[in-house]
């Protein structure tokens, strides 16, 4: 009885997967290439903070100061990255925000 519940789910699941392949293979592909921008982005966020900290060190400052650099350099890039989420945000925020009564 069991091998023939199991047989009927192969054969249920093979019918979703034929009727529902486009869809299927969409959302697979939307993660997958989530994924991939945003792991390029982190290295090449990652690889500007590191080039700020060498070109810091070559100059001739500190260790601290370096990581000070590269650790604003980070942060500056990160906002680069975010900031047409945030403009997005903002212009929401002004859309659906309670406006005051004048009087």
């Amino acid at each position: 009885m069991q091998r023939k519940q199991n047989i009927m789910w192969i054969v249920i699941a093979v019918i979703a997967a034929l009727f529902f392949a486009d869809e299927i293979l969409g959302f697979v592909g939307a993660v997958i290439g989530i994924v991939f921008s945003i792991g390029f982005t982190g290295l090449l966020v990652l690889a500007l903070a590191a080039g700020a900290f060498a070109l810091a060190v070559f100059v001739g400052c500190s260790v601290g100061l370096a990581l000070t650099i590269a650790v604003i350099a980070l942060a500056l890039s990160l906002f680069g990255w975010l900031l047409p989420y945030l403009l997005v945000g903002f212009l929401v925020y002004l859309v659906v925000r309670k406006k005051p009564n004048t009087v």
